[in-house]
């Protein structure tokens, strides 16, 4: 949401209009954390007028946070008196681009409405500011929020499952791996390349999915990191996606992830956020039980 252009039948503090003739409203926001669950933002206001601090402070207006995901549809609104609110989020509510928008927002009626900072045209005009109406608002940078891992784990994405021809229909050849420049693919035979794309957007089957094809694509790519030479991988494009989810974690992909001390078994079912698990709790219905 982001408001262009509107024009209100009365005084409304923000960048677009001259209806103050000082004094500003400002919302800095700070992503705090983000791992595989949790985005947890900071959003601190930065109010220059005392007369609309002090509707706030008799609790005659409040602070309003709009936060909205087109890509996800998720929406949600926070409602504060505090001049600093920590705000957390499930990591599969969002994904990509992120809108915020700051308000002030009043909470009854409010007539004869004054303010020192007021332009001149408002002279001598007796102002009714109406219930739930915005005094004052500021379109705030979006945020980006990666993908999790379960999402990167989608075919346009950072994996390519690719089908492979057999040259004796008896032939039964094991599934393999390849690191290109672009994504991790995956050969698979005609028959299980065809029941890939038979399930590959059913989401019940997702985990399992990822359990069988994904999961051993991680654990080779992971092997080929701690055997060879990193640079050998680090200009690709796949390499340059895990290292930026890591590093808005603040963690190094190669030092605290690759190298770390956890086995390559627990590193992979992290990044796909624990599919085996998900693919056990699903069987029922995958069965049609």
């Amino acid at each position: 949401m982001e408001i262009k252009n509107r024009l209100f039948p009365y005084p409304v503090l923000c960048e677009d209009t001259d209806d103050y003739t000082e004094g500003e409203f400002v919302v800095d926001t700070e992503v705090v954390s983000q791992d595989i669950n949790t985005l947890e933002l900071r959003f601190r206001m930065n109010l220059d007028n005392p007369g609309l601090k002090g509707l706030i402070s008799q609790g005659r207006a409040e602070y309003v946070i709009h936060i909205e995901c087109s890509n996800t549809a998720f929406r949600t609104v926070i409602h504060t008196f505090s001049e600093e609110e920590v705000y957390r989020i499930s990591n599969s509510r969002v994904n990509g681009e992120v809108a915020l928008l700051g308000m002030i927002v009043s909470l009854n009626d409010i007539p004869f409405y004054q303010n020192s900072k007021l332009n001149a045209d408002y002279d001598d005009i007796d102002l009714m500011i109406p219930r739930a109406a915005i005094l004052a608002y500021y379109n705030m940078p979006k945020i980006n929020v990666l993908k999790n891992y379960e999402e990167l784990a989608q075919e346009d994405s950072l994996f390519s499952v690719v089908k492979e021809m057999r040259l004796d229909q008896n032939e039964q050849r094991p599934i393999h791996f390849q690191l290109d420049r672009e994504r991790i693919k995956i050969f698979v035979d005609e028959e299980v390349y065809g029941a890939y794309l038979q399930y590959q957007n059913n989401l019940t089957m997702r985990p399992l999915i990822l359990s069988v094809l994904v999961m051993p694509a991680l654990t080779y790519m992971v092997e080929a990191l701690r055997r060879d030479d990193v640079s050998t991988y680090e200009n690709t494009r796949w390499f340059l996606k895990f290292s930026k989810f890591y590093q808005q974690q603040e963690k190094d992909f190669i030092d605290d992830v690759i190298y770390g001390e956890d086995t390559i078994t627990e590193i992979v079912q992290e990044m796909l956020q624990l599919p085996i698990g998900k693919t056990f709790l699903n069987m029922q219905e995958m069965l049609g039980e």
